[in-house]
């Protein structure tokens, strides 16, 4: 499906956008950048190299936030090296704030994965249930009407002014967005045309092809790129749900919700047929409980999403995961110091997570590691002795996530597509559901 402008700028528009003055200052009247860590000295190279328009050549003195750079750019911008200095920069943060460091006490940082199964929802409640989810709200989209192309060269010129300002941000140009209105107003066509297209620094674009919705609103065409064609689970079926920020707010508060109140699914989701079989209906009947508490999700989208939790290949491939790096690094970096082979036996003998049994035997069966110790090293890169337990598992939860959760499902996109609006100003900032 075609993404960008449906035809080139004209030279009449080229000539008609002179390059503002207060974004081209002679270098060596910028202000220097400051430098708080390495994990700052790594950013500033990485956004040193990104092909940004010139546009964005003005510099602030300030560096994106991590939160910030992670949005907008592709995902591959942020490779091993930034990762680990980004979380010795993050233990560097809270170990200079003791009240941080203590303040702790109780609060171990693991989960509770001895719940047990709710009770069952008889079949009358269930129905009313059912009938309140059918009843919420939903904004249908009229996918007949299309896009014609006067209507996404307008659109085209007024999502170059939102990809301009992300290019900004991560310049480190502070952002004013009256100041930024006046100076871009809708009217001025933008001479760089890399502006309007998906290109090889931001990490989303906005669909105006010719098949695209007419109707759609501007956070609906915002689209997360798919890197590699394989980041996200059904990325062809995500884009065209074309959800408002109140459904997909929901979607993660529903997601959050379903996977604390239905741990319990997860001992029985991996295994045989018949006995997954009978207890799914009760999981289900308890997940459309809990999608009556957000008014913005329908019954198909709650339905996806306790599909993509019960079958999704998280259960299998890392569930548990963050908890055995978490034990293994305690006793690597313990009184006795530890091998990471002996520490991984003494996990397996526990055998605190039935999940990764397997896993950790097979490895175990090797002469030499099968991987596992890499990935270990990986997701602990920068979380040394000296950092608390509660921070440790924090962080290697953190890297866990980040790097080996993959490919994706509809909550990493819905999350990330938020934070993609709220950062460029296309919708107003509320909180999202970590």
């Amino acid at each position: 499906m075609a993404h960008g402008c449906l035809d080139p700028l004209s030279n009449r528009m080229a000539a008609a956008a002179a390059r503002p003055e207060s974004l081209a200052q002679p270098s060596d009247t910028r202000p220097a950048r400051k430098y708080e860590s390495r994990y700052h000295e790594m950013l500033a190279s990485c956004l040193a190299v990104l092909p940004l328009p010139a546009y964005a050549d003005g510099e602030g003195p300030d560096l994106p936030s991590a939160e910030t750079f992670e949005a907008l750019v592709r995902p591959y911008f942020y490779d091993d090296q930034l990762r680990a200095a980004l979380v010795e920069y993050q233990v560097h943060k809270f170990s200079s704030r003791p009240e941080d460091v203590h303040g702790r006490d109780g609060d171990s940082g693991e989960v509770d994965s001895s719940s047990s199964l709710m009770d069952d929802i008889p079949e009358e409640e269930f129905e009313a249930d059912d009938a309140r989810l059918r009843s919420h709200i939903v904004h249908e989209v009229d996918t007949e009407d299309r896009l014609d192309e006067e209507e996404a060269n307008r659109l085209c010129h007024k999502y170059a002014r939102y990809r301009l300002k992300a290019c900004m941000l991560l310049k480190g140009v502070p952002i004013d967005d009256a100041a930024f209105d006046s100076q871009y107003p809708p009217d001025l066509p933008l001479d760089n045309h890399r502006l309007y297209h998906e290109d090889e620094a931001l990490g989303w674009w906005f669909d105006l092809g010719t098949s695209s919705p007419a109707s759609l609103s501007d956070y609906q065409r915002l689209v997360p790129c798919n890197e590699g064609g394989v980041e996200y689970e059904s990325w062809n079926e995500y884009r065209e749900f074309y959800s408002t920020p109140e459904t997909d707010r929901d979607y993660l508060l529903y997601w959050e919700t379903i996977v604390k109140d239905l741990k319990w699914i997860e001992e029985h989701a991996l295994k045989g047929y018949m006995e997954w079989h009978e207890l799914r209906a009760k999981a289900w009947r308890q997940a459309v409980r809990i999608a009556t508490r957000f008014e913005n999700i329908p019954l198909g989208l709650a339905y996806y999403g306790f599909q993509e939790y019960t079958t999704s290949n998280y259960l299998e491939s890392v569930k548990d995961l963050d908890s055995v790096f978490f034990e293994i690094w305690k006793l690597v970096n313990g009184s006795d110091q530890m091998s990471f082979r002996d520490a991984m036996k003494h996990v397996y003998e526990e055998n605190l997570f039935p999940l990764r049994k397997r896993d950790l035997e097979h490895e175990l069966s090797q002469p030499v590691s099968l991987g596992l110790e890499k990935k270990f090293r990986r997701c602990t890169a920068g979380v040394n002795k000296e950092v608390p337990e509660w921070l440790a598992r924090v962080l290697i939860s953190q890297e866990v996530s980040f790097k080996c959760d993959l490919p994706r499902r509809y909550v990493h996109y819905a999350r990330k597509k938020l934070k993609i609006a709220e950062i460029i100003g296309l919708i107003p900032i509320s909180k999202i559901p970590a």
